[in-house]
Parts: structure tokens; C-alpha cells; sequence
């Protein structure tokens, strides 16, 4: 019994020199303590190293069917072995990259798209992208991965889209294993201090904000009290329409972020995260400030340009630079500062883990946790101050 078993032919696009080849094989019986057994032999070609026949043979099988099916099967992993052998040596990094982008474009946001691809333009295809995929090493991995933990703070989320794509090259069948994931990984490094610089205690704030109303400008006033005193993300404040906000009631309706999308086109997408989309009790004097504000900005957005469209997502930003060059000597933190301060402050004043997830909406109760940790640890660390003060000698 001889059988001719013809190779599939795979898609073109990243296999250029894939061809159809022939497997001969064949699938006889024999006599074996009494019964029938079965066994096959395939011929693949001649290895080109070391011009002897290429075959594989296997006995033992029960039926005939069995054989048959033993057959298909190894002349499947053969046909999968060679294929791979041939072209990965011809794939690179860079096209299994472009051919991931389609994929993942689909499977996140839009700004999420545009801000990991830039990622992985900038980091990660000038290292990797004109090599072979089945050529790059774990020493190779392990080496930028050391350089990247040693130039971004943020380094993990880099090493995150790397491991995407090499990933995909094994759903490809290009590698069978990720060198990325084997390499170990150095250890964030923290710093305490700057740590608790983020944010602004009690005093810091009522000081910051005498320095606000020094600018005489509502817009600023309104925008940095909405992120004190909400805590909100500040794309989520850049989102804000009239619409959102119950003044009556005191309450706000986040259920809108501004973000960047292709081409730094700005867009309207739901928040960061399921929680994130929420709705927060505003006190008394931030509603008088947002009062004020409307008589200003009096429908759509309440932070937009002359032509009714969203001002630039660093504009707050802007409004700091503009503080801080007027007062430089002031404690500086960033605008998701203001978040950690809001947050921190809750606790101070005795609200609940819970509370303070749901009012902020944190995705990852760890996340309030760790503010939690610092807010008490602070408390700590003040305690036998407070002991002097009192006592007074």
C-alpha cells in the first residue's frame, strides 16, 4: 500500500518561500504474537546537510485506521516543523507587528491603541524590529530589558506590548516560545520621598487655593476646586458638559473621558475603567463655585475654546506652569496629584475604604489601599510630635 500525501499551501503574505512538497509514505501489516499489527513509514526528502533520506517509522497499531491516522499526524508535524524552519529566518519583528496592530486595533480603545503603538514605536521596533522573529534570544530580551528598567520609571509597560507581540508570532507558529517572558525582571524602584510629595496635606491645599484666587480667574479656580474636592481624573473633568452636573441635587454624572486618538485628534470615550463611571455628591461651596462658572461657560462643555470644542488635554497643565512660575518656591505636584490629595484627605477625615473606591473609582481596591497605607503611616509618624506639642517641655 503507497499513498502520495501533498503539502497545504499556507498564506503568502509573511511565508515568501514556502513551497508544496511530497511526503511519500506507506502503510503496511505484519504478524505480531499471533495478530495482525499495523505500521507506517514516510519518506520526507533528503536532508540537504547530510544527503541521507529523511523518514520516520512507526509500528505497533492495532487497525488499520489507527496507523492511517498516526500517519496524518506526523506528516502534519513534519509539514508544520519544516514550514516553520524555512520562514521564520525571513519573518521579522517588525512584520509580525504590523500584522498584531490589525488585530489589536480591535480589541481596545481607540487612545489605548494610539498610545501603546507609540509605545512600541518609540521602545521597542528600533531594537527588535529588522530582526528574524525566530532569531531573537532571551539574552537579547534580558539585555533591553535592563536598559529600559534602567532610562523609564515605566518600564513594565513596555516589557507588556513586547510580550504581546512575541505572543502572537507563537499564535503564527513562527516561535514556540516567548523570550521575553523568560527574562527576569528588576525591581520597581521607589522613592518615599517623592512619593509623599504627589499631594498636598490639609494646609498645602487651603494655601494652594489662596494662590488660585490671587489669578482672579474663574475658570482656574473652578477647574482645580472640581479636582480637589472630586477627585476626579482630569480628563474626566475636560469631558464635563452642563448635562452632567445636577446642581440642585449637588451631583456629578461621570460618564466621559477625554482622550487622544489618531493623528492627536481629540475624543470623547466612557472612562477609564467599569467603575469609573460614577456619580459623585458635590459640597456646598464647589456647587457656588460651579454657579459662578456657568454664568461664564453657559452650556455644552464647561471647559471648551472659542468654537465650543474641548480645550487641549495638557491645558491644566498650562494653568499650573502658569502658577508656578508666579510662585516657584511653592510645592509642585502633578494633576493626578490633586486626585491622591482628594483621596487622602477622605481618610483624614474618616471615611471608609469603600467609600473612598466607589467616590473615586478605583478598578483595583489594592489601589486605594496603598494611599490608605500612606495616609496611616503618615499619621504614625506624627504621633510622638503630637505628644510633645501637647506635653510642651
Amino acid at each position: 500500500m503507497f499513498s502520495i500525501v501533498k503539502g497545504i499551501k499556507k498564506p503568502s503574505l509573511l511565508y515568501p518561500f514556502y513551497q508544496k512538497s511530497e511526503v511519500k509514505s506507506m502503510i503496511g501489516k505484519y504478524q505480531k504474537n499471533g495478530t495482525t499489527a499495523y505500521y507506517f513509514k514516510a519518506y520526507h526528502g533528503i536532508d540537504p546537510l547530510t544527503n541521507k533520506k529523511i523518514q520516520t517509522f512507526r509500528r505497533g497499531f492495532k487497525t488499520e485506521r489507527e496507523a492511517r491516522l498516526a500517519e496524518a499526524k506526523c506528516i502534519t508535524e513534519y509539514e508544520k516543523k519544516t514550514f516553520r524552519a524555512k520562514n521564520t529566518t525571513t519573518t521579522t519583528f517588525l512584520q509580525v507587528y504590523e500584522i498584531w496592530k490589525d488585530h489589536y486595533k480591535n480589541t481596545v480603545k481607540e487612545s489605548t491603541y494610539v498610545s501603546q503603538t507609540s509605545i512600541a514605536d518609540r521602545h521597542i521596533l528600533p531594537i527588535f524590529g529588522d530582526k528574524a522573529i525566530n532569531k531573537i534570544t532571551m539574552t537579547m530580551c534580558q539585555t533591553q530589558v535592563n536598559k529600559w528598567a534602567d532610562e523609564y520609571k515605566r518600564f513594565f509597560g513596555i516589557i507588556s506590548i513586547a510580550n504581546q507581540i512575541f505572543d502572537y508570532a507563537i499564535s503564527m507558529e513562527l516561535i514556540e516560545t516567548n523570550p521575553m517572558r523568560k527574562t527576569l525582571k528588576p525591581k520597581r524602584q521607589k522613592n518615599n520621598t517623592d512619593e509623599l510629595e504627589k499631594f498636598y496635606n490639609k494646609e498645602e491645599l487651603k494655601e494652594f487655593f489662596k494662590i488660585v484666587k490671587g489669578f482672579d480667574d474663574a475658570e482656574m479656580l473652578t477647574y482645580f476646586r472640581l479636582l480637589a474636592f472630586t477627585g476626579m481624573r482630569k480628563n474626566e473633568i475636560s469631558a464635563l458638559r452642563w448635562s452632567d452636573i445636577d446642581l440642585k441635587k449637588g451631583q456629578i454624572t461621570v460618564n466621559q473621558t477625554l482622550a487622544k486618538g489618531k493623528d492627536n485628534k481629540l475624543i470623547f470615550q466612557t472612562p477609564k475603567t467599569k467603575k469609573s463611571a460614577r456619580t459623585i455628591t458635590l459640597d456646598s461651596k464647589t456647587i457656588k463655585v460651579l454657579k459662578n462658572w456657568h454664568k461664564y461657560s453657559t452650556k455644552g462643555l464647561l471647559f471648551k475654546n472659542e468654537n465650543g470644542e474641548p480645550k487641549s488635554v495638557v491645558h491644566v497643565n498650562n494653568m499650573l506652569n502658569r502658577i508656578w512660575r508666579k510662585h516657584p518656591d511653592f510645592k509642585r505636584i502633578t494633576p493626578h496629584g490633586f486626585r491622591h490629595t482628594h483621596c487622602s484627605l477622605l481618610f483624614e477625615a474618616g471615611a471608609t475604604i469603600k467609600e473612598v473606591q466607589e467616590r473615586l473609582g478605583h478598578e483595583n481596591i489594592q489601589t486605594t489601599m496603598d494611599i490608605y497605607a500612606h495616609v496611616t503611616q503618615k499619621a504614625k509618624d506624627e504621633v510622638a510630635d503630637k505628644f510633645a506639642s501637647y506635653i510642651g517641655f
